[in-house]
């Protein structure tokens, strides 16, 4: 994903109006039905009640329908899916509810005292400018209430100066005030749009750092991963399984300074199967490498004491790395080896032992007290081997 360094004028225009409906559903429309039910506390004296309850009403019922409005187009989401449609809606309530106060104004003050005149008009006027602050983050939004609320009242008192001397007053004072909330509006329009550009940026680099960190922890694990195949290609043989010679020897040599740290025996077992290029020759190398998953097999299942490691070292030789074993316990595990092996029942006629697969095994067990090199321990236990087959093959030398 490629980061976004600024919002496109759909997204901020979206952004505009999400903000104005979560805003305005709530602090205007309060605003609203409180100074209606204040107009109403104020003209009771001078007009009927049911003229003032059907003027309340129609105040009512207008902010209520603007608030759902509001609600089902940010639950809905319009913002985004058609923002221009919403726009003029909303542009069309402002009207509304700015033209019901000029109007009010304009019918009821030729026929109230001064001092309510006055009252009136700075609801009306506390109205529009508690909207500032909220409808100004849609500055045409904004625009709308006030041309249609305070400017028709200023204009109409300047054109019926001959009724009332005051109204001079009053349209010279309202258009002036005019002109400051347009003059307000727009700075406060620029400061919001400004605002809303910086969040959205600030969201947009968070979501991006946040998709960039999953996308490196993904990496790293697949970095792991990798590395751990490695390591398993590098040190397990391919066709048994087991470990190769290199695992091996480090696991050996780990065990011989465990064991001459602890003052620990350390048995080896080596195992070369009977007569192996013989068995090639005869079965033909696939049913040979069988053999050797076979033999691999029995191996794993033999290593049944924590710390055992059984390997392949090489073509038809097998190891086995007892920690801790005494020599009994190593000629016990040896002696299981050579049984699991015949119980296998692999025919081998071409055997000079028998009619069926054996081992020879060489054991070896020490109680290491220096620095021995595990290549001389292997040796040690080749040499048994070499031993086993030299007395004629399936049997355990130990030494």
């Amino acid at each position: 994903m490629i980061y976004q360094p600024h919002i496109g004028d759909d997204e901020l225009f979206a952004a505009q109006l999400e903000m104005l409906m979560q805003n305005g559903r709530v602090a205007s429309m309060s605003s609203n039905y409180i100074a209606a039910l204040a107009v109403v506390a104020l003209l009771w004296p001078y007009f009927g009640l049911t003229q003032l309850l059907l003027w309340a009403s129609l105040v009512l019922i207008l902010l209520l329908l603007r608030s759902l409005h509001m609600s089902n187009a940010l639950a809905e989401r319009a913002y985004q899916r058609d923002p221009r449609r919403l726009f003029w809606r909303l542009v069309l309530g402002a009207l509304l509810t700015g033209a019901i106060w000029s109007v009010t104004y304009i019918g009821v003050a030729p026929h109230v005292p001064l001092t309510i005149q006055y009252v009136l008009l700075l609801i009306i006027v506390l109205i529009t400018t508690i909207s500032l602050a909220v409808m100004v983050v849609v500055r045409e939004y904004f625009l709308a209430f006030l041309f249609t609320s305070l400017f028709p009242i200023g204009w109409w008192s300047l054109v019926h100066i001959w009724e009332q001397p005051h109204n001079l007053l009053v349209g010279a004072v309202l258009l002036a005030v005019c002109a400051l909330l347009l003059v307000v509006s727009n700075w406060i329009h620029s400061s919001f749009r400004s605002m809303i550009a910086l969040t959205w940026e600030r969201e947009a680099m968070a979501r991006e750092l946040g998709e960039l960190t999953g996308s490196l922890r993904d990496r790293n694990r697949q970095l792991k991963a990798a590395r751990r195949q490695l390591t398993d290609l590098a040190n397990i043989d391919e066709l048994t399984g087991l470990g190769n010679r290199r695992l091996v020897n480090h696991v050996l040599r780990q065990e011989i300074n465990r064991a001459r740290r602890s003052g620990s025996q350390l048995s080896l077992i080596l195992i070369d199967v009977d007569f192996f290029k013989l068995y090639n020759d005869t079965y033909g190398h696939p049913a040979g490498d069988e053999v050797l998953r076979r033999l691999g097999d029995i191996l794993g299942r033999a290593t049944s004491r924590a710390g055992e490691v059984a390997g392949r070292y090489g073509g038809e030789e097998f190891i086995l790395i007892l920690p801790g074993a005494d020599a009994d316990i190593a000629r016990r595990t040896a002696e299981r080896l050579a049984e699991l092996v015949r119980e296998e029942h692999i025919p081998h006629r071409s055997s000079g032992t028998s009619d069926r697969v054996t081992i020879s095994q060489g054991v070896l067990t020490v109680a290491p007290d220096g620095d021995i090199d595990p290549i001389n321990l292997i040796d040690a236990a080749d040499a048994a081997l070499y031993q086993a087959k030299a007395e004629g093959r399936n049997r355990i030398v130990a030494v």
